[in-house]
């Protein structure tokens, strides 16, 4: 077996040597799927060794950290956060990606070694230097992830209802950016839900914001994104029109909107109960919705 897995590491190693730039990142994050760090970690560093420490090793790097803090391997996954923070000493746009990387492996490591409250502080120090957008989603989503659930939740900005004027009815909210195909995938689960449980009382809204980009990634003007928002919608989530959308940046920001979709659902008395930046089954959603009508029905009847 030993042999086998000699032999393995050997042949990633040789096609790493043609490893074209964009591949790396695939690469790392293939194995880490598979639990296998050291094949991982033996791409980045040939890679290192025939290209250098650009953009997509840093960006590996930053995956490897992710990987080893996962599996258990504090020493590594603190090493190559180490290694990141110190290619990047200040916020670049184009190195935004291993940076958040860096700082939520530096936050979860401690979380584990010193409690919730050490890991707080450090990412609130973060986040009060971090100006772009995504950057601070991402320290934003590590925070809530571990703080949000029990919350207040944050209101709603932008154009249409506050959260505030839906007091008294559990609210879903849904995270989402045009284009985003994890997103479009969530349309017929939303609709079903809607029309379950919006007839119920249950609030829906879908708030986003403006990224600078539409089709094809090419720069548009605010007044063409939000063009393209609405397009979006009514041809990807059929049944979903009355929904509103108010579109802002800092309420994606406040809520950790790094990844897109993301969920939260609020309780009649404003208070986050379910925080989750990613998809989520129908069945889980509805449970978790049925127990809140309950709740706010039975307030209601005292």
């Amino acid at each position: 077996m030993r042999r086998i897995g000699a032999i393995a590491v050997a042949v990633l190693l040789t096609l790493s040597d043609a490893l074209p730039a964009a591949d790396l990142v695939r690469v790392v994050r293939y194995k880490l799927s598979a639990g296998d760090l050291a094949s991982g970690e033996a791409a980045a560093e040939e890679y290192r060794r025939t290209t250098g420490a650009d953009a997509e090793y840093l960006d590996a790097v930053g995956w490897l950290a992710r990987g080893a803090q996962m599996l258990g391997r504090r020493e590594k996954a603190a090493g190559y956060a180490a290694e990141v923070r110190r290619a990047i000493p200040a916020e670049d746009p184009a190195l935004l990606v291993p940076l958040g990387a860096a700082i939520e492996v530096e936050g979860r490591l401690r979380l584990a070694s010193d409690g919730r409250g050490a890991a707080l502080r450090f990412w609130e120090t973060e986040l009060a230097h971090a100006k772009d957008p995504s950057l601070r989603s991402r320290i934003r989503k590590n925070m809530n992830l571990v703080s949000l659930e029990g919350q207040r939740a944050p209101e709603i900005g932008g154009t249409g209802p506050r959260l505030a004027s839906l007091s008294g009815r559990p609210v879903l909210l849904f995270f989402w950016a045009a284009g985003c195909g994890d997103c479009k995938a969530e349309s017929g689960k939303l609709a079903r839900l809607y029309a379950q449980y919006a007839p119920k009382g249950l609030g829906v809204l879908a708030p986003t914001r403006l990224y600078g980009s539409g089709p094809g990634r090419q720069d548009v003007t605010p007044e063409q994104e939000s063009a393209e928002i609405e397009r979006f919608w009514a041809e990807n989530y059929p049944g979903l029109s009355a929904v509103p959308r108010p579109v802002d940046t800092e309420t994606m920001v406040r809520y950790g909107v790094s990844a897109t979709p993301t969920y939260a659902l609020v309780d009649g008395d404003g208070i986050v109960r379910l925080y989750a930046p990613t998809r989520l089954t129908q069945a889980d959603l509805s449970d978790r919705i049925e127990a809140l009508l309950t709740e706010s029905g039975a307030a209601k009847t005292r």
